[in-house]
């Protein structure tokens, strides 16, 4: 801005410049066309001025334009070095709010998935320990084999899709003593959520 202030002021000097020289120039003429007498050597010398000022008039407003345009061409690339630098901060600034935006987010989603896990299991245990109940019909906190085909029996006549994938009695008595207790119950569906 500060350039184009510049090559204003340098204009404006110029032309008041011409202005006061055409206004000198209009009294030699004066003087030349005998106001003053006649004096041939200086006639020769304010017309051969004339002709000067008329050659370099046109060079002289050349420069001033080519100034001009000079300036208006730099002052246009130091603008648009201004705003695209702008434009680049700004862009970097919403990037980086975008990104912590998006850390927020998964933070938060990886919490929810996290607790949703923990109350499935939660919810997959109670439903364990009412089957377990279930099938402990003597209440004595340990099912045996007969209650265990009891229960099975009753449970594939439900789900009979199950059928495939219904436990074996082994499988919850690893100490095989004919008797599963609900700390053996538990530990074999913990090991079974934890191979998920």
């Amino acid at each position: 801005m500060n350039l184009f202030k510049k090559a204003l002021c340098l204009a404006l000097v110029a032309q008041s410049a011409s202005g006061q020289y055409y206004d000198d120039q209009a009294n030699y003429e004066d003087y030349a066309d005998g106001a003053y007498g006649d004096d041939n050597l200086y006639a020769k010398y304010a017309e051969n001025q004339a002709q000067k000022d008329v050659a370099q008039g046109g060079f002289g407003m050349g420069k001033v334009v080519a100034f001009c345009g000079a300036s208006w061409f730099l002052g246009g690339k130091i603008h648009s070095k201004r705003a695209v630098k702008k434009a680049t901060l700004k862009f970097k600034k919403e990037q980086k709010e975008l990104y912590l935006q998006y850390y927020k987010d998964v933070m938060a989603l990886q919490q929810q998935n996290a607790e949703l896990q923990n109350y499935i299991d939660a919810t997959t245990l109670q439903q364990l320990d009412g089957e377990f109940a279930l099938a402990d019909t003597n209440d004595d906190n340990k099912v045996s084999r007969a209650e265990f085909n009891m229960y099975k029996q009753q449970y594939l006549a439900k789900n009979p899709e199950m059928a495939s994938q219904f436990p074996r009695f082994e499988d919850f008595d690893p100490d095989s003593n004919g008797l599963i207790s609900k700390a053996e119950y538990d530990q074999y569906y913990r090991r079974l959520m934890a191979q998920r």
